[in-house]
């Protein structure tokens, strides 16, 4: 290995190039670009409310499922069968729904922040717009006794009212100043209650009259935590689960405003509306507990594997094993799960929900040489052979932020928790035995792992903290005896997303900003330098004065990184130590940007040409001349199979560009 002489945070000499970018703008030849298809289906379905056919005849679940775009699908409670559905362009998906005194069906979606409304038996959707400029989500929302809707919502953590008579929008501004999230709301009389987050869990209480807000005290205990994640109110007792460390529900008397329990390991999402004897129903543990309004007794129901429920809702089977009042919820992926707390039966019966796309998170190059595709939100892998042309599509893991081949295997960095699963596609896939989950870093403050490379013998992660976080972390894991070492703050209050490896040194590109509803501290993305034998850093510096992000690193067949910021490209010479040249590719205003861990990629071909993907464009840079030429537009992500051939994303379906 070579010797490492240089000092940390020793300051780089720019011999800077000063000549222009030559940019071949000639149309991209489109004649190149083979649509694949959509990689990924899935039913994912974060909310759900419940209510009755206009006959009143049927018990009705109204669940969004998210896709490209996302559907909104009426079910049968007791059959699981499709009703109808109803497609919400412009959405991703939605948290928030609601039902109203009448029984219309309000949603609030993302990342479009609109408002929709569906009245029970009719054909179609209405679009009531968006409630607040500039705000991409909705979040959850509540229906007062007037029939007036309240919804929260990011990036500006604010509250609003929609009044269905006057069909207008009503903004009661930011809850916290400096909290992005409103995360869960629910309504109490004149009163809406909401839950803020994430730089620290606010509860606030809103006078839906006045506009007033004030701040209800949590417990000292949960100083720290970093959201009030689910609000929901019942009958005069108000239910907020507070996360960040913990997952605790408090149990406040609304008439005193006193926490009078408090309901550890609870799962969320929701707990439901009274049942016989007073009874809620929640979900701790992955297991169904009822939980009474009068002594607040919790107990066990046994029936578990459920993880968390998607809203409940009461429904009439009339059947002698269900009797009187059933309570249903529905699963992430549609099944409708029962439990009759007479006779303490259960079922659970399929949801004859569709699949929709799921759009592209991630591609990579697998060991077998074929394109592997992760999907957003909803999650899963598929595998691309190029040979066959054949797409498989797996199911099971969550959304992949990251993706690398290591020796035999395919790594993958998973949010939430920077999971590290891995995967070897010569073997049948099976989860829990192939792939494998290896480590989280969860109860690290870690969240999302974009930046993942070989590293020898080693396998070296770069991660992004978690909501309201600063600090991100490189970690070094060794497949031979499945540990890690964590190294957190190695660029102080920065976030590791782009890695490279060469000689023993992994160099790491950085952005300024953490996970969401927190503000960066620091101005500008550094370039970092990781001793893997003496385990330190060994320099630090900013390679591009002014630029947030690195979203990209790559090495050359000389000895020289080249490093890619959003639209800035920049040559470094690991031998000399010094910034040979850098040039805008691609402008853009930082100040307009809310966050940026993923932005590029870049990687040298056998012709010795740059190719590399940004600012939605695929492109090649003559690494002589610098001379970049624009080969397709409209193209997110970027790999590369064994053959040579390049892929991207245009949303949920996979390209591939032809050499």
């Amino acid at each position: 290995m070579r010797k490492v002489t240089f000092l940390l945070a020793l300051p780089l000499l720019f011999t800077i190039y000063l000549g222009v970018v030559e940019n071949k703008n000639a149309e991209a030849a489109e004649s190149n670009v083979r649509e694949i298809g959509t990689a990924l289906n899935a039913v994912s379905i974060p909310g759900a409310v419940y209510g009755k056919s206009p006959d009143g005849e049927e018990d009705w679940i109204y669940a969004v499922s998210g896709g490209a775009p996302a559907v909104f699908n009426v079910v049968n409670a007791e059959s699981g069968k499709l009703v109808n559905s109803f497609s919400l362009e412009g959405a991703s998906n939605s948290w928030a729904l609601t039902v109203d005194p009448d029984g219309n069906v309000y949603m609030g979606t993302y990342s479009n922040g609109t408002l929709y409304r569906y009245v029970p038996g009719s054909d179609h959707i209405e679009n009531l717009g968006k409630p607040l400029p500039g705000e991409s989500f909705i979040w959850r929302i509540s229906s007062d006794e007037d029939g007036n809707i309240y919804g929260g919502t990011y990036p500006s953590g604010k509250v609003f009212q929609y009044n269905p008579e006057t069909d207008e929008f009503r903004d009661y501004g930011q809850m916290v100043e400096g909290q992005q999230y409103v995360r869960s709301i629910d309504i109490y009389k004149d009163k809406a209650y909401a839950g803020v987050g994430t730089n620290g869990a606010n509860l606030v209480e809103l006078d839906t009259e006045t506009g007033e807000t004030k701040n209800i005290p949590l417990p000292d205990k949960y100083s720290d935590a970093s959201l009030v994640y689910d609000i929901n109110i019942v009958r005069n007792k108000m239910f907020a689960r507070v996360t960040g460390g913990v997952s605790t529900i408090l149990v406040y008397d609304l008439k005193t405003m006193e926490v009078i329990d408090e309901i550890e390991d609870a799962n969320g999402i929701d707990v439901s509306q009274a049942g016989p004897k007073y009874n809620i129903y929640l979900i701790r543990n992955e297991q169904l507990y009822s939980y009474n309004l009068n002594t607040l007794e919790l107990k066990a129901t046994g029936f578990d594997d459920l993880y968390s429920a998607r809203g409940f809702g009461w429904i009439n089977l009339g059947t002698k094993e269900f009797p009187g009042k059933t309570l249903a919820t529905i699963s992430w992926n549609g099944e409708i799960r029962k439990y009759n707390p007479i006779t303490g039966n259960t079922e659970i019966t399929p949801g004859q929900i569709k699949g929709e796309p799921v759009d592209i998170q991630t591609l990579t190059q697998g060991p077998n040489g074929n394109i592997f595709v992760g999907g957003y939100f909803s999650g899963g892998l598929a595998e691309f052979d190029y040979q066959t042309d054949q797409l498989t599509e797996y199911k099971g893991l969550g959304q992949i932020e990251g993706m690398v081949t290591h020796n035999d295997r395919l790594y993958m960095g998973i949010y939430t928790g920077a999971e590290l699963f891995s995967y070897n596609p010569d073997n049948p896939y099976e989860l829990g035995k192939n792939p494998v989950e290896h480590f989280s870093l969860k109860d690290k403050e870690q969240d999302r792992p974009f930046a993942l490379v070989s590293a020898g013998d080693k396998l070296a992660v770069g991660t992004v903290p978690d909501y309201g976080k600063l600090g991100g972390a490189l970690t070094i894991f060794d497949p031979a005896t499945n540990e890690y070492s964590f190294h957190r703050n190695v660029v102080e209050n920065q976030s590791v997303i782009s890695l490279a490896y060469k000689d023993g040194l992994v160099y790491g590109g950085t952005s300024v900003w953490g996970g969401l509803g927190i503000q960066p501290t620091e101005n500008e993305a550094k370039l970092f330098i990781w001793d893997m034998e003496n385990e330190q850093k060994v320099l630090e510096t900013v390679p591009v004065p002014g630029e947030k992000a690195i979203s990209a690193l790559t090495l050359d067949d000389d000895g020289n990184l080249w490093g890619l910021t959003s639209g800035v490209l920049f040559k470094y010479d690991i031998q000399s130590n010094q910034i040979v040249r850098h040039e805008e590719l691609y402008s853009l205003n930082w100040d307009r940007v809310g966050h940026l861990w993923r932005g590029g990629a870049l990687t040298f071909d056998d012709d010795g040409n740059l190719y590399g993907q940004t600012h939605n464009e695929l492109f090649k840079v003559n690494p002589e001349t610098w001379e970049k030429e624009t080969l397709v537009e409209d193209a997110s992500l970027f790999a590369q199979d064994a053959a040579g051939n390049f892929y991207f994303a245009r949303d949920h379906k996979l390209y591939q560009y032809q050499r």
